[in-house]
């Protein structure tokens, strides 16, 4: 898988370079960025399939264009901030402002309209956070977030942060949880890919309904589960 490997990574950061210049002109309108951003991350998947060979085994049964979700999603690699940018019709994510000073990436994150979130600043950063995701939800974009916190290096689910609880009850919208098995195929901080499979699942959303430590246990719960059926198998 070495010299798989070194091709796909070859057109991963080049791409980055070439088409995040080549578009610039794009980022006047959003509408137009969205084109390239999704462009781009068809690309990379598509070459993640046919150049590594991995397999993206993609599960729906909950989630439709032009509606909002608010989205909860487990974080193993890289491959999580790509895929629904290729999936879905209007997606934009809740990442830590940090990522928005990124050159090519933050120009691009920022006209996406990514809401960026500063964690020094936690109960200011939640309500205007929550604002914007109430914003982006009503009109119609899938919001996603990571409540890990971080990407998870030895194959597990991490645990939940309350961030998400909080959107919730703001927002007043149930949560989707979608549970992303890319580890394997996609490791983080590694620059080997592997020809394996990658399981990507809309789970059954929560409702607003639950305390938030009921929520969080079954946030984790369900990603959990799904988890140990799909590395069990």
């Amino acid at each position: 898988m070495i010299l798989r490997s070194i091709v796909f990574n070859s057109i991963f950061y080049f791409t980055i370079f070439f088409f995040g210049i080549l578009f610039l002109p794009l980022l006047v309108s959003k509408k137009l960025t969205s084109f390239a951003v999704k462009f781009w991350a068809n690309l990379i998947i598509f070459s993640f399939e046919k150049v590594i060979g991995a397999e993206v085994i993609y599960e729906n049964k909950y989630i439709f264009k032009n509606k909002g979700y608010l989205i909860a999603a487990n974080h193993q690699s890289a491959f999580d901030t790509i895929f629904f940018l290729k999936k879905f019709d209007k997606a934009i994510y809740v990442v830590k402002k940090e990522l928005k000073f990124i050159p090519i990436y933050g120009w691009y994150a920022m006209r996406l309209g990514n809401i960026f979130i500063d964690r020094k600043e936690r109960i200011k950063s939640i309500k205007n956070l929550s604002e914007k995701v109430w914003y982006s939800l009503n009109n119609n974009y899938k919001v996603i977030i990571f409540p890990e916190g971080t990407r998870q290096t030895d194959n597990k689910i991490g645990n939940m942060k309350p961030g998400i609880y909080a959107l919730q009850r703001f927002c007043k919208h149930q949560v989707y949880p979608v549970y992303i098995g890319s580890s394997l195929a996609w490791p983080k901080n590694s620059f080997i890919k592997n020809n394996r499979k990658v399981k990507v699942k809309i789970l059954k959303p929560i409702k607003c309904d639950y305390t938030k430590a009921e929520f969080l246990n079954k946030l984790q719960n369900e990603l959990q589960n799904e988890h140990q059926k799909t590395y069990t198998i």
